[in-house]
């Protein structure tokens, strides 16, 4: 099994976020990569077996860097069923919204 752990961030804490996913990742004997959305294309996505997502949350929703690579995701509508999937988000306060982000981001459905 190999596992995606996919983020994005600005300050480095979803970056430490995802880090830290991958090191219990690790712990529990599974292969994983750690990769910034940015440097990725959609085309990676199928190698995985998993795919855990990590945003920042701003005024309540992901970061556009994310939703985007989702959004393009539609290229493989269906071919990506099955997989484990899951996601995480960061927030700067309270109010931040990052309830939102995360659980509404996980049902995509793709």
């Amino acid at each position: 099994m190999k596992i995606l752990v996919a983020y994005y961030s600005r300050s480095g804490n979803t970056q430490k976020m995802a880090e830290a996913v991958a090191k219990g990742v690790k712990q529990a004997g599974v292969d994983s990569d750690v990769r910034e959305v940015t440097t990725m294309s959609i085309d990676d996505l199928p190698q995985y077996d998993a795919l855990i997502f990590g945003s920042p949350t701003y005024y309540g929703v992901m970061a556009a860097e994310m939703k985007k690579l989702l959004d393009d995701s539609v290229k493989y509508h269906g071919k990506l069923s099955g997989r484990i999937g899951g996601a995480f988000t960061s927030a700067g306060g309270i109010g931040g919204g990052s309830g939102k982000a995360g659980p509404g981001s996980a049902k995509r459905g793709r």
